[in-house]
């Protein structure tokens, strides 16, 4: 996202690899059943066949739905990864989501009236959460899969309250600093 403005970045992220974690376990979870059968089902016909012939069946042809479907999902979401992009400015935030249909959505600070962070319990344990902001005329815009996203949440928040667009930048330098020092004292590194 190119920012045409006269503004200080302060804060650009793609999105969390979390977002591969769901086609991954749609394709395990076609995947699982079909080789647990599979695995039965052998041990089964070595025992039961008649004088020791083998019948061989094509079992691993079952996973051909589950490979492709999980192939699809995770193509679809790497799209969506690359074309993801979240920019904060001193006083705007912008940000592009989506893969079949990619949207753009830019909210200036001022405009924003709630800030809510949600961090499901496989979010927090990897890492990624979801922020919504809501503006003044009661759209909500989910940014999903942000990593660190209690760091976002802090900034944006300090950011609105930084003042007067004039001070803002001090503000700003000053609030980055004093994250950065507070996250540096209780978050573990890694």
């Amino acid at each position: 996202m190119d920012m045409n403005y006269n503004e200080q970045v302060v804060y650009r992220c793609k999105l969390h690899w979390g977002i591969f974690l769901a086609p991954v376990f749609s394709a395990l979870g076609f995947m699982i059943p079909v080789l647990a059968y599979t695995w039965l089902m052998s041990d089964f016909m070595e025992k039961m066949s008649p004088l020791g012939v083998q019948i061989h069946f094509p079992w691993l042809l079952l996973l051909l739905p589950g490979l492709a479907v999980g192939t699809i999902l995770f193509l679809a979401v790497l799209v969506a990864y690359i074309k993801s992009e979240v920019v904060l400015t001193e006083s705007r935030l912008r940000f592009k989501v989506g893969w079949l249909s990619l949207g753009s959505t830019e909210i200036l600070l001022t405009k924003i009236e709630t800030i809510t962070l949600w961090e499901p319990l496989v979010g927090r344990l990897f890492g990624y959460g979801t922020v919504s902001v809501t503006g003044t005329g009661g759209a909500v815009f989910r940014l999903r899969y942000l990593p660190k996203p209690e760091y976002f949440h802090s900034l944006l928040q300090s950011i609105m309250n930084g003042g007067a667009p004039a001070s803002r930048s001090q503000g700003v330098k000053e609030s980055l600093k004093n994250l950065e020092e507070m996250h540096a004292r209780y978050m573990p590194k890694g």
